[in-house]
């Protein structure tokens, strides 16, 4: 059973099945007729871009502990996505942010916790006051360390393929370091 399967129903504590239910097979509870729809999680990442450098975080936790991501994590219930890149950014690296646009959605399966719909939104610093922005940063929560790079500086080892794949993009469409 994965981790997110469940063992006991949980409207009437009746051990569940796997059983055939709308189209595919499912944890089905024999008293009850319960059906157990498995949802695939949501993320947001915050890619916060400042003076030409981009905001990245040292991840503390597996997996991936040591490399280096963006600000971001899974979304809480009743959260939007935009509130979680806030929150996750704040949570990670002591700085507010403002969210812009979508830059990335990705279904990723390089998570071995579980798969992730994770969306990569520009953000910018709230406050502006320069440099005092990259002096504030404190990494906190499941980061060790936060950091603003130049795109073409960046660290080694990239945690996700989507926050990967992010990079990249950022680097062929702002060669310069600043989105528009």
């Amino acid at each position: 059973m994965l981790s997110d399967e469940i063992g006991f129903c949980p409207r009437c504590g009746v051990e569940v099945v796997d059983r055939q239910a709308y189209g595919r097979v499912r944890r089905v509870c024999p008293g009850c007729d319960y059906v157990h729809f498995r949802a695939t999680s949501s993320a947001a990442v915050a890619v916060v871009v400042h003076e030409g450098r981009v905001l990245l975080i040292r991840r503390a936790i597996q997996p991936y502990r040591g490399a280096w991501g963006f600000p971001g994590g899974f979304q809480e219930h009743g959260e939007s996505l935009e509130e979680t890149a806030v929150r996750e950014t704040l949570e990670e690296t002591g700085l507010r942010v403002e969210v812009e646009r979508v830059l990335h959605v990705a279904h990723t399966r390089d998570d071995p916790r579980k798969i992730v719909n994770a969306v990569s939104f520009l953000a910018r610093p709230a406050e502006t006051c320069g440099r005092a922005i990259a002096d504030g940063l404190r990494a906190a929560d499941d980061a060790s360390e936060a950091r603003f790079f130049l795109l073409a500086e960046l660290p080694g080892e990239i945690a996700f393929e989507s926050s990967r794949a992010v990079l990249d993009a950022l680097q062929r469409a702002f060669p310069d370091g600043e989105p528009r």
